[in-house]
Parts: structure tokens; sequence; C-alpha cells
């Protein structure tokens, strides 16, 4: 799991249906809010080049009190992401390509940081015009316009899918779910009587049929 300490870290945080109990050194915390972060920092190529790479994390939890940002080499790896190097430096692979560089925190140290800048949505706007986020409204028109009990159970059914998809409490009709529920008008009365079959034919299609 990742966290945070800085609520500002987040993309549109939201409060968990049930907290987390997470256990610390001394005490148990309970974790209420959790959402996206993302985060631009240096990937070291297999050809000693250095490129700068935003990369979202998603789900990241916000613990109060915490002084610092943790993630977690479990939730990149079950990501299906590969990891390889030595006690100077370590580096995660996405299909055979790296992704994240990081460097012990002091040398011969067994904690590992990854240097990188939180970013926020305005500087993200300003460089790429767009920002992910798991946003309800999306996911619901790109999986057909189903029911909220199944985008909450997307992320078991669907590879890739967010983990995280916020149900909003008061959120607007869908045009495309009102029109589909609602019910076709009446045919208006008629006095034409058939004489034999195929006299007339309705249907639902759009043009004569020739």
């Amino acid at each position: 799991m990742h966290f945070t300490g800085q609520r500002s870290d987040l993309v549109d945080a939201f409060k968990l249906a049930q907290p987390l109990m997470i256990q610390m050194a001394n005490s148990v915390t309970q974790v209420e809010e959790a959402r996206t972060a993302f985060i631009t920092h240096t990937v070291l190529l297999c050809n000693d080049k250095a490129i700068k790479k935003t990369t979202h994390l998603q789900p990241v939890y916000y613990l109060n009190g915490l002084n610092t940002h943790l993630l977690s080499m479990g939730e990149f790896l079950n990501d299906e992401q590969l990891i390889f190097g030595d006690n100077h430096q370590l580096t995660f692979l996405r299909k055979k390509l790296p992704v994240l560089t990081c460097q012990p925190h002091i040398v011969g140290s067994t904690t590992f940081w990854l240097n990188s800048t939180i970013e926020s949505v305005m500087s993200l706007s300003a460089k790429t015009g767009t920002v992910y986020a798991a946003d309800y409204s999306i996911w619901h028109q790109r999986m057909g316009h189903p029911g909220d009990d199944i985008l909450r159970k997307l992320s078991e059914m669907v590879k890739g899918a967010p983990k995280l998809i916020t149900i909003p409490s008061a959120k607007k009709p869908c045009e495309a779910c009102a029109k589909r529920k609602m019910p076709s008008c009446s045919f208006p009365p008629s006095l034409l009587c058939t004489m034999k079959p195929f006299q007339i034919v309705h249907s639902d299609l759009k043009d004569m049929i020739k």
C-alpha cells in the first residue's frame, strides 16, 4: 500500500466506505481517505540515459501525521512489474521497459528512495492538458452504462481497471440510461384492417424496406 501524509498530494481525495486499520510501530491508526497521486521522476534506461517520466499511483492512502511518503514494492510487483538490481540501485520493469529507478537513501542503507516530485492537478494540466482520474461518469460510459454494483467490483473483473471508483452519493441522471428505461409511446389507434397476411408490416427500422 502507498501512503502519504499530505492530503494535498491526492487528486480528489474521498472517504473510504470502511476505514482501514493500520498497525504502526507503537499503535494502531485509522486510514479514512485515498485517491490518485501523480509523481514525476527520473528513470535510468538500459543505455544509461535518463528520462523524466510522470506516473500515476492508485490507490494512495492518506495517513494523518505521516512525515514522509511510503511506496510499496509489493504493489509494484502485483502490477506485474519485474525488479532487478543490487545494493546500489533497483530498477522496476514493465514489459521489459524501465519504469522506476530507486537508490539507497544513504550509502549502505536498506531503505531505497525514489527521487520524485508530487504533481498537482494544475501542474499536470499545464504540462499535458489532461489528467487521469478514476471518474465515475467516464467509467460508467466506457463500460456500457452498468449499475453501481458492477463499477464497485470492476477492478476484480477487468484487468487494468482502477481499484477505486468513487460512486457519488448525489449524481446527475445519465441521459442514456434514462432514455433506455423510458417506455415507448403507444401506437395511435388505426381503422385499417388487413384482409390477408403481410398486407401491413410493422417495423422499427428507420428506412423503408425495399
